[in-house]
């Protein structure tokens, strides 16, 4: 079940709450009737706790006095339930800080949250959106990440997930995006939107003008379903975003990825940024598990096999990068340049230069004869 796992629970501010939630935050997995306390939950000196029905079947006194407290069942011992000020029945379970509660309908252990909520600029820019986050220990199902990439503690799993189907999908997380523009039930019912990458990105916008966002948090379900994605995409840790410019060219929108600390790989039809580069939110992510450098190690080589050269590369997680390709003559001259995944260079050059992924450059001097 999707919610399998959930051990904190908690709304906080903002965030637009117009929809029905996908579930109630004071009551578990179980039957909803389970939410107000034992159905059979017995007082001190052993009396029943329930009150007897009228002739209509309703109540004709309060579920409960007010105040009054049983135990319930928590992870590490018992824990207390307090009858609300109305006597309209019990409230959630009461555990310790180690522990759940009793309805929560999650499992016990793991690390605590790491937070409550998650605030963003929203469309003031003064950081008042925030929206709840959910802390799991086993995280629900379609949401299995990898190991970290190359040990790299940028690529650790996140331990909390905003659940898209309790939120407002209109809401804006910045200036100029909302949430329904960068994480999309379809994609996941949960999803991690990083706020340090959501600033990123309304800076970026502030340069350029509208930006269209092609693609951004993808769970790792969604994206293994994509032909031919990169199993370590920075979209799965939501820093990342496939754009297109309305009012620039593409060029344009790299350079400026690059110079705002973002990391560029350059398609034909879009610019992907992402901001890898940036110690991931620790409210998603928790602490650091070790110090790391969060920089990847990006590689390429030049083959000839006897017609055209090739470069294969690696460390571009997301997939295959674009190569840009020269050649030079003996003075210097550039001869012709190319786009593409081979390159056959034309008579009299001699030295043949690739630059890979906008990340890496490789040159070759041919022998003259």
């Amino acid at each position: 079940m999707a919610t399998a796992g959930l051990i904190a629970t908690v709304i906080g501010c903002g965030g637009g709450d117009d929809g029905p939630p996908a579930w109630d935050p004071e009551q578990g997995a179980d039957d909803a009737a389970n939410s107000e306390g034992p159905a059979s939950a017995t007082t001190d000196d052993g009396g029943d706790a329930g009150e007897t029905l009228g002739n209509d079947g309703t109540s004709d006194a309060p579920a409960c006095d007010p105040g009054d407290v049983v135990p319930c069942g928590c992870p590490d011992g018992d824990g207390e339930q307090t009858c609300d000020a109305d006597g309209s029945g019990y409230g959630p379970c009461e555990c310790d800080d180690e522990g759940t509660t009793a309805d929560s309908g999650g499992s016990t252990g793991g690390e605590p949250p790491t937070g409550d909520e998650v605030c963003y600029p929203g469309q003031s820019g003064d950081y008042t959106t925030c929206l709840p986050l959910h802390s799991f220990e086993v995280m629900p199902e379609g949401y299995d990440y990898p190991e970290p990439f190359q040990g790299n503690d940028n690529y650790r799993a996140p331990i909390a997930l905003i659940d898209l189907e309790e939120v407002d999908p209109g809401t804006y997380l910045a200036p100029n995006f909302q949430l329904d523009e960068i994480a999309q039930l379809y994609k996941g019912r949960y999803a991690v939107v990083q706020p340090h990458a959501i600033e990123s990105l309304q800076q970026l916008r502030d340069q350029v003008g509208a930006i269209t966002v092609n693609s951004a948090y993808r769970s790792p379900g969604y994206n293994a379903g994509i032909p031919g994605s990169a199993q370590f995409s920075r979209h799965m840790y939501g820093d990342a975003y496939d754009l297109d410019p309305l009012e620039v060219g593409l060029t344009t929108l790299e350079n400026l990825c690059v110079a705002e600390n973002g990391m560029l790989v350059e398609y034909n039809t879009h610019v992907h940024c992402d901001f890898r580069f940036d110690p991931v939110d620790e409210q998603f992510f928790g602490p650091p598990n070790a110090a790391a450098d969060p920089q990847p190690t990006f590689a390429a080589v030049l083959v000839f096999d006897g017609e055209r050269w090739t470069a294969p590369a690696e460390g571009f997680d997301e997939g295959e990068p674009l190569r840009r390709w020269l050649a030079r003559d003996g003075s210097g001259q550039v001869l012709t340049t190319a786009v593409g995944h081979a390159f056959a260079p034309p008579a009299g050059t001699t030295t043949v230069e690739v630059t890979v992924g906008a990340q890496v450059v490789v040159a070759a001097e041919l022998g003259i004869e």
